[in-house]
């Protein structure tokens, strides 16, 4: 009787030892993460929360500069006012000269003298006005007002670039997580595999035996009854295989179906972590404190732009002007002014005093959610320190139960063909075995895993 190994498990096997092509994509834990960071979309989001901030922070510093700006402007006037004078309009004339009874003897030269008057009218300006001006205002003192925005906007960008070190921690401990749960499955898919076969061969040996007439039907009937049960438990793991290699390539950002050869073997660790230097590590290198502790920060400049809201700012504002008409010519002229200002709000409604206490209570705010962060950090680091430590004894514990249920197999299979073991304690030493290397592979890939959660959680990543 023969029991093929299934068609699935073959294949599943075959990608992961399979020599290399140029259309098989092969990986270790390394190239997982590298690929998970070139092609992580929330990555590329912090990148890109990382550019605006810089640009904030550039135009934050443009508040120091001068501002310049120009203005052309063109007016059609309507009804243009004007103004009615009156000009005198002069003539000579001769006077006449009488004597002393009143007789004309005679008459003088012609002198000028008013003859009469002549109304104008004088428009006080032009229908079309045409203006060009300059502007340049330079802000000169503002009680620290544009330096603490400028020193928020830098602590801003830093905060943007530790959210962007987190963003890649995380997609380091979800690479890593999805490249060895990949790994195990395929591993474990191997041991099911051999323990395929190693039972294949002693059903055939029991067969055997019953043709001879040295063993029951009904030993036949359990051998072959477990066979079949194993194959199911093969199928099983084979989905699960399948189903974490597509996990990993989504998380890799690789497309669904890409053909995978996983180039890393589950070694052997015993490397314990002390748990004092790491929660140290982590106090002073996670991106998540690093974060609040600028977010304080901010919380405390943006306080005293607050207290400054009430104080009066000073500047200066020169304007420059090319206009048509300049007073009463029609023609093109150069105009300017200075000006030296202050600027002090009076009342605001009590405005600013609430901005101002709601500014104190953001920053008390900054300061609890970093202690509660650093006591979370602790109990963090706490956690994974314990769940390394317990992996790397349990995965020395594992490889001893593999060293003794190997032996017992053994020695099984040895009682068993001379005569003094049952078929059903072959059978259970068979399945000890497969547990053992199961549990042992289980227990070094979790190691890794915790290995890679150590790490973000100590700031390494």
């Amino acid at each position: 009787m023969r029991f093929p190994l299934p068609a699935a498990l073959a294949l599943v096997l075959a990608a992961g030892s399979a020599p290399g092509s140029s259309d098989t994509l092969h990986l270790d834990a390394d190239r997982a993460v590298e690929l998970a960071l070139a092609n992580n979309k929330v990555i590329q989001q912090a990148k890109e929360r990382v550019v605006e901030a810089r640009a904030g922070r550039g135009a934050a510093f443009g508040s120091f500069l001068p501002q310049v700006s120009a203005t052309g402007t063109y007016t059609r006037l309507g009804n243009v006012s004007e103004f009615a004078m009156a000009s005198p309009v002069m003539g000579k004339f001769p006077i006449p000269v009488r004597d002393l009874q009143g007789n004309l003897i005679g008459l003088t030269d012609s002198i000028p003298m008013i003859s009469g008057y002549r109304f104008d009218t004088l428009q006080l300006g032009s229908a079309d006005n045409f203006a060009l001006t300059g502007t340049v205002q330079q802000t000169i003192f503002t009680w620290g007002k544009l330096v603490n925005a400028y020193r928020i906007a830098g602590l801003s960008l830093d905060l943007q670039q530790e959210a962007f070190e987190q963003a890649r921690a995380q997609v380091r401990v979800d690479a890593t997580q999805a490249f060895y749960q990949a790994l195990l499955a395929r591993k474990t898919a191997g041991v099911m595999a051999d323990a395929y076969q190693q039972l294949k061969g002693h059903v055939g040996q029991v067969q055997a035996l019953y043709d001879n007439g040295l063993a029951t039907k009904l030993d036949l009937m359990k051998a072959t009854l477990g066979l079949q049960q194993m194959e199911a438990q093969v199928s099983q793991i084979q989905s699960g295989a399948e189903l974490a290699l597509a996990v990993l390539l989504n998380t890799l950002g690789m497309p669904a179906g890409t053909a995978a050869a996983l180039d890393e073997d589950l070694t052997s660790v015993t490397s314990t972590v002390e748990l004092e230097p790491a929660i140290d590590s982590a106090l002073v290198r996670r991106p998540e404190l690093a974060q609040l502790r600028d977010a304080a920060k901010m919380a405390e400049l943006a306080e005293r732009i607050a207290r400054t809201a009430n104080l009066p700012t000073v500047f200066v504002q020169a304007n420059g002007s090319y206009r048509n008409p300049v007073g009463f010519s029609a023609e093109w002229g150069a105009d300017w002014n200075a000006t030296a200002g202050v600027s002090m709000p009076i009342f605001t409604g009590l405005t600013n005093h609430h901005k101002l206490r709601a500014a104190q209570s953001r920053q008390r705010q900054a300061r609890i959610a970093l202690a509660m962060v650093e006591d979370g950090l602790r109990l963090e680091v706490q956690a994974t320190v314990s769940a390394l430590n317990q992996e790397a004894r349990n995965a020395a514990y594992q490889q001893k139960n593999v060293e003794v249920a190997e032996a017992a197999l053994a020695l099984a299979e040895q009682r068993f063909q001379n005569g003094l073991l049952t078929n059903l304690d072959y059978m259970d030493s068979q399945l000890a075995l497969t547990q053992s290397r199961v549990a042992h592979l289980n227990a070094l890939a979790n190691y890794q895993i915790a290995k890679a959660k150590l790490q973000k959680a100590v700031g390494e990543f």
